[in-house]
């Protein structure tokens, strides 16, 4: 086998790799600085927190920000749920927190030298889902980004779909913006390490949210409580596999890898908290003859 064929394979074998932790991130919530919402087997939207207000989670599944203005009226927590879609308006909505619209000085410092235009041909590589038909809109006091994995480009990039302005300064029309892959160390990194879907989403959440989170992974865990049972039990063990996961090959150079380490902690306990609930209750449920619990879906 010739060393292009080998290259090209091992190419196509880390791509999927990315796209199958696409796929698992996609199914994951309770995530507190935030929300992923997998659309397709190579799109992924992320909602990421602005600025971190010490929100606390309402716990509703309709997202708030589907039709408001800046002067709109908001506790500033974003919602577990997926981007609100818009079919009226195909432009972003404002999202940026009350106060000065220009962002601290320390967050143009940061990011400007990791967004923008590539001056290679990587400035041409179009999303498949261009900016001008872009439909979700972020929820409030948040930032929504395009991450994805196309074939066709062999690696994965991240586009900005609102708020660039928080982000890059590098003129031009909005769509020209919106429709270039940012510049993120991660997938710069993308030949030469062994770069996994966690590492794009911690650079993001770093760049984005004010003040830097010491844990980009912290999970909300007021919303998670709230849950009902069934769904509670379910979205632990899925959050526990992801974060385990992170813990076996995420890079322990991390800054915040021991925090990950730590929030596994009481989110194994919750698991098991829940299976043990969820037992008591099918043996409360069989001994008195009456419906057992069952799951959103309806199954049991």
């Amino acid at each position: 086998m010739s060393g292009g064929s080998k290259r090209e394979r091992e190419q196509r074998r880390k791509l999927q790799h990315f796209l199958n932790d696409l796929a698992l991130l996609g199914s994951l919530q309770g995530f507190k600085y935030f929300q992923p919402w997998l659309r397709g087997k190579e799109e992924l939207l992320l909602t990421v927190v602005n600025e971190d207000l010490g929100w606390r989670s309402p716990g509703f599944v309709v997202s708030r920000a589907s039709s408001y203005t800046s002067s709109s009226s908001s506790d500033g927590s974003p919602s577990s749920s997926s981007p609100s879609v818009d079919s009226r308006s195909s432009s972003p909505l404002p999202g940026e927190p009350p106060g000065p619209r220009d962002p601290p000085a320390h967050t143009h410092t940061k990011t400007q030298p990791q967004t923008g235009r590539d001056p290679s041909s990587e400035e041409h590589l179009l999303p498949a889902s261009p900016s001008e038909r872009e439909i979700a809109v972020p929820e409030v006091n948040c930032t929504l980004f395009l991450l994805a994995g196309y074939v066709k480009y062999g690696r994965p990039y991240a586009w900005i779909r609102s708020n660039h302005e928080r982000l890059v300064n590098i003129g031009g029309t909005d769509s020209m913006v919106k429709d270039t892959p940012m510049k993120l160390k991660s997938i710069a990194d993308w030949q030469t390490r062994g770069i996994r879907v966690w590492d794009i989403i911690s650079e993001l959440v770093c760049l984005c949210t004010v003040p830097s989170p010491s844990n980009p992974f912290a999970l909300d865990m007021r919303y998670i409580k709230s849950l009902p049972l069934p769904d509670r039990f379910l979205v632990t063990g899925a959050l526990l596999n992801f974060l385990e996961m992170y813990v076996v090959y995420g890079n322990r150079d991390e800054m915040h890898y021991d925090k990950v380490v730590e929030e596994v902690k009481p989110l194994r306990r919750l698991h098991v908290q829940s299976l043990l609930e969820l037992q008591r209750h099918r043996e409360s449920s069989e001994s008195s003859g009456t419906p057992t619990v069952k799951d959103s879906s309806g199954e049991e």
